[in-house]
This record gives structure tokens, C-alpha cells and sequence, in this order.
């Protein structure tokens, strides 16, 4: 390897100037007034000193980190073909970021065992894959998974959690809706507009957010000796709850509560 040894005068600071080829323009290098070698022998750079650094090497292959033509990185793998609206990190055999551009929505996707080509989500090697998605355009965060297939093969994936950008859980094991109210005066709920009474021992719960249809159960407590139950089949807008005394007839209650699951 050829050298160049650049001697600067002991006492003082040392300056060279350099004129760059087919400029006019000089470029100045200047040297401070020390000792000290860039690079061994052996070109590593495991001998640079100075403050707080102890030296610098690397046994890594040449080509641990690949950048292909669209800018998409690959560490200790080389990157697949990912979208062009796309810019994918992929980290050995399967983990993966991936970060679209504002036409795309503004998604970064963080998992397993996926990228993103023109035809939509593929896997990298055999297996399952697993992704969380943050939308910049809807505010949600989403976890998704999808089953075992071969490399390269298209990935179905489905969302088993969503975290709304208001706060809501939806998923199949978190609760719609909730309210605890007193009279019809809601002490504290969730996915919950209102409570109303319409006449004594009846109730209308209305969702903030409407359910996916109809077919989503519900969990209900009355307090003391008042039973509060479903009159009827809920709606996906609401559900009518009434409140019996142990004597059976209708009578309002007090902090009376509900909570439902479904779509």
C-alpha cells in the first residue's frame, strides 16, 4: 500500500495546500501541532487514538452491508426488490423495516420474515411473518401475523390488534365498549356517547363508534338488588339493557355497568 508521511515543524502548525484537479480552487488541510499515525500497516485503522477512542476495527466481510440501486439496505443479506414507493432495511435472513413515502400513506412497518414488492407483502425465507404497523395517516398502530408458507410466497396478512388514534383496542380479546353510569349519568366508560333513560328500569347504551353488526355479546351488573340485562337484540348503534328489583318488576338502578365484545 503506497504511504504519504506529512511532517508538520515542532514548534507550530503545519499547513498544506492543496490545488484540486481541473479547479482553480485550493483545498486546505491543516495539521495540528502532534504526533500520532493515522493507520497501521495493515490499513484497519485499529491504532487511531485521541480522546475517548481506543481504536477502530472490522472484520467484516465487504460486503456485510449491501445498498442496491433504489437505496434499499440489506445488512448481511442482499435486499429483495422491494416497491419503488417503498424503501426497505432488511437485518440478516428475516427481520425488516420497511417506510413509504407520503402517496404510500406514510406506513413504517416493522416485523419478520416479510418484504414489500410490487405485488404487495412476500416473505423472505420459509416460515410465518409477523409485522406492526404505524400509520402516519390514520394514527393506528396495528399488529399483524400470517401462517407458514415458502420463501417468496405471498403473505395474507391479518390484523389481530388495532390501537386507534383514539385510544380504542379492537381486537377480538379487548373490549368494545364499557360505561359504569348512575341514573343515567356516565361516571366513566369507553366507545360510549351516552346512556339514556327513557322510562324507569330501562336503559339505551349508544356507542361512540358503531360495532360491525349485531352479534357481539355483552356483560352486564347492576348493583345491590337490581339485575340489569339485554332486553333485546343490540343494534350496531346501541343496546337496550333493563333493571329488575328481586321482586321482578322494572326499577332504576345505581352504578349499573356494561362491557362488550365483538367486531
Amino acid at each position: 500500500m503506497a504511504k504519504v508521511k506529512i511532517t508538520g515543524h515542532a514548534s507550530g502548525t503545519g499547513i498544506l495546500t492543496v490545488t484540486a484537479p481541473n479547479t482553480s480552487t485550493d483545498r486546505t488541510i491543516t495539521l495540528p501541532d502532534a504526533t500520532g499515525t493515522l493507520l497501521t500497516a495493515d490499513g484497519d485503522g485499529s491504532s487511531l487514538t485521541g480522546v475517548g477512542v481506543d481504536g477502530i476495527s472490522s472484520s467484516a466481510d465487504a460486503s456485510a452491508i449491501t445498498i442496491d440501486s433504489s437505496e434499499n439496505v440489506g445488512i448481511g443479506v442482499v435486499p429483495e426488490s422491494w416497491n419503488s414507493s417503498l424503501t426497505g432495511l432488511q437485518i440478516g435472513d428475516t427481520g425488516a423495516i420497511s417506510g413509504g413515502d407520503t402517496a404510500w400513506g406514510g406506513y413504517l412497518e416493522i416485523g419478520s420474515n416479510f418484504y414489500r414488492d410490487s405485488g404487495g407483502f412476500k416473505r423472505q425465507i420459509a416460515g410465518y411473518a409477523a409485522l406492526t404497523e404505524y400509520s402516519n395517516a390514520a394514527g393506528s398502530i396495528k399488529f399483524k401475523t400470517a401462517d407458514t408458507d415458502s420463501a417468496d410466497a405471498a403473505i395474507t396478512l391479518n390484523t389481530r390488534l388495532e390501537i386507534t388514534e383514539d385510544g380504542r383496542g379492537l381486537s377480538q380479546f379487548t373490549a368494545k365498549g364499557w360505561a359504569q353510569w348512575d341514573g343515567a349519568t356516565i361516571a366513566d366508560s369507553h366507545n360510549v356517547s351516552s346512556v339514556a333513560n327513557p322510562s324507569t328500569g330501562k336503559y339505551t347504551v349508544n356507542w361512540d363508534v358503531d360495532m360491525a353488526d349485531g352479534d357481539y355479546a355483552i356483560g352486564t351488573a347492576g348493583h345491590a338488588d337490581r339485575a340489569l340485562g339485554m332486553e333485546n337484540q343490540p343494534t350496531t348503534a346501541d343496546c337496550d339493557l333493563v333493571s329488575y328489583s328481586t321482586s321482578g318488576s322494572l326499577e332504576s338502578g345505581n352504578f349499573q355497568s356494561v362491557i362488550c365484545f365483538g367486531d
